[in-house]
Formats: structure tokens, C-alpha cells, sequence
């Protein structure tokens, strides 16, 4: 009877280790399995994020091209990208990851990148797309130039593309975030935005466009002199305004424009008022961060008036040679 006993325990112990054997083997398959599949979504990332770029630049050539032609269109498009990849490289040379362009027609394009260590650094991103996209403005107006014949239309659709990419480059100095002249001069600091907030004032003067608003409803979070409910009921207001104004006809875009227009800046209107609600001030986290040495706030400052002045004597040259409309 001790014998079967004893037979039967080690019996049941070969049959416990051989279930243990199993379960790690199952163990190990479902770990090698979950490991494939995370590979696969990296790899599908990888070519999700350049496809992503793609699709939507090509949406936005389309649509750029309903209005402007295919090839002025296709210009529009490369000095958008160019400029965009100026901060890509700048994130990559200050060690930040950075996401693919998104392209957003009729507002220009946008990369996620991460919150910045220190100002130094998201001012070095934020020139990093006016020096290149300006660069590529400026290359764009000297194949203009060394044409034989300047009176062609590939020599105009040039001209006009070179000037416009000057523009975008120079309209993004403002000195008010999400602009990139926000992000160059808040090294300087966190009180030049109220600079770029009466800039913004007298391009609105100026333009005399619904559109406008627009870039009031991205930079009213930056206020920060308003309190951060007040500051996204301003947001819709703006916003209200804008859609009152295009429907009244006080607008020179075409319709469908305008109507894109506001779907984007009502959807930029909800999610700053959803912040609100939660009280999710984004401004006071980064305008916590310490202030850099005068002497270092001081070349921030000489590097943005030298490329705010550059862009400026460019555009005002160029303006001079655009063939009448």
C-alpha cells in the first residue's frame, strides 16, 4: 500500500511538472506572439507616419489647386514642407523626437513635437523653419533670376511661389505662440507676446479679413494677462465673429473656403474651451520655466530681428517685380 502510494505521488508530480512545462511553453508562445505583433505595429507606424505626410500633402495640393492652378500649387506645397522640415532638423539636432508634417489645407501644415526642456531649445526649433523655408524662398527667386526669359508663365509661377513662401515665412515671425516668432522671442521673454499680440492687432487692421480671426482663436490661450475661461470664451467669440462675417459675404475667399475655414477654427474653439473646463492651462506650465541669462536672451533677440529684417528688405524687393494682377 506505501509502494502504489509512493507511486502514485510521483505519478502526479511528472504529471505536475509536465503541465508546468506546458504552461511556459504556452507562456512563451503568447510572449513571442504579443512581441510579433508589437513589431508589426512599429513597422506599420514607421510607414503609417511618412504615408500620413503624403496623403495629406497631396489633399492639400488638390485642394490649393481647385484655386491657384496645379503649379503654383505644387510650389505652395514644397515651400510648406521646406519649412517644416526646418524644425524637424532642429528638433533632431537638439535630441527631441519629431513626427512627420501634417498638412492642414488652407492653414499650412503642423509636426507634434514634445514639450521643450528649456527655451533655448524650443527657440532654436522655432527658427529652424523660417531660416530653412526662407532659404528655400530665396533659392526659389534665384532660378527666377538666371532665367533667360522672365516674361514666361514658368517664370512667373516661380516669381510668385518664391514670394509667397517669403510671406509665410515672415507672417510666422509674429512674436506670439503657436507662431513660430512666439517661440523664437519667448527666449527673449514671456512678455514679448504682448508685442506680437499688438502686431497681430494692426495685420488685422491692415487685411481686413474674416480669416484673420482664425489666428486670433489659436493665439488667444496665450494671453495670459486674461483669465483662462475668459480666454476661451474669447476663442469662441472670435470664432462666432468669423463665421457671422463670411456668411455676411465680407469675405474674398471662395465659399468653400471660408466653410473649411470654420470647420477648423470652431473645432480649435471647442478643444480650448474643453481645457478650460478642466482647467488645463498649458501657458502657465511652460512660462514656469526659468528665464535664460541676459546675454543669452540678447542673442535670441539680435538672431530674430536680423531674420525678421532679412525676410522683410526680401519680400519688399520681390513685391516691386510681381507682374501685375
Amino acid at each position: 500500500l506505501l509502494q502504489k502510494t509512493k507511486d502514485s505521488r510521483v505519478a502526479h508530480e511528472n504529471v505536475a511538472s509536465k503541465n508546468k512545462k506546458t504552461q511556459r511553453l504556452v507562456t512563451f508562445i503568447i510572449v513571442i506572439g504579443k512581441m510579433t505583433k508589437l513589431l508589426k505595429a512599429a513597422k506599420l507606424l514607421k510607414l503609417t507616419a511618412p504615408l500620413v505626410t503624403v496623403l495629406s500633402m497631396s489633399l492639400s495640393a488638390i485642394a490649393y489647386a481647385f484655386w491657384l492652378g496645379p503649379w503654383f500649387s505644387i510650389g505652395l506645397i514644397a515651400m510648406i514642407l521646406l519649412h517644416e522640415m526646418g524644425h524637424v532638423i532642429a528638433l533632431k539636432l537638439r535630441g527631441y523626437p519629431s513626427s512627420a508634417p501634417v498638412f492642414i489645407p488652407f492653414l499650412g501644415a503642423v509636426i507634434f513635437a514634445p514639450s521643450m526642456n528649456n527655451r533655448d531649445d524650443e527657440a532654436f526649433v522655432g527658427i529652424g523653419g523660417p531660416v530653412l523655408g526662407s532659404l528655400a524662398a530665396l533659392g526659389t527667386l534665384l532660378v527666377w533670376y538666371i532665367m533667360p526669359d522672365k516674361t514666361s508663365d514658368a517664370a512667373a509661377i516661380l516669381l510668385v511661389v518664391s514670394y509667397v513662401g517669403m510671406f509665410i515665412n515672415l507672417f510666422n515671425m509674429v512674436p506670439i505662440r503657436p507662431l513660430d516668432g512666439g517661440r523664437i522671442t519667448q527666449a527673449v521673454g514671456p512678455w514679448f507676446k504682448y508685442i506680437g499680440v499688438a502686431a497681430l492687432c494692426v495685420l488685422s487692421a491692415f487685411w481686413r479679413e474674416p480669416a484673420v480671426l482664425y489666428i486670433w482663436v489659436l493665439v488667444m490661450p496665450e494671453i495670459t494677462i486674461l483669465p483662462l475661461r475668459m480666454r476661451a470664451g474669447l476663442s469662441v467669440s472670435m470664432w462666432g465673429t468669423m463665421v457671422i462675417l463670411m456668411l455676411a459675404g465680407f469675405s474674398s475667399q471662395p465659399f468653400w473656403i471660408d466653410m473649411v475655414d470654420i470647420v477648423f477654427a470652431g473645432t480649435f474653439s471647442i478643444v480650448i474651451c474643453a481645457q478650460a473646463y478642466r482647467q488645463i492651462d498649458f501657458s502657465e506650465d511652460d512660462n514656469s520655466r526659468p528665464e535664460l541669462e541676459p546675454k543669452a536672451r540678447l542673442v535670441w533677440l539680435v538672431r530674430y530681428l536680423i531674420l525678421f529684417a532679412i525676410l522683410t528688405t526680401l519680400i519688399v524687393y520681390q513685391a516691386s517685380l510681381l507682374p501685375p494682377l
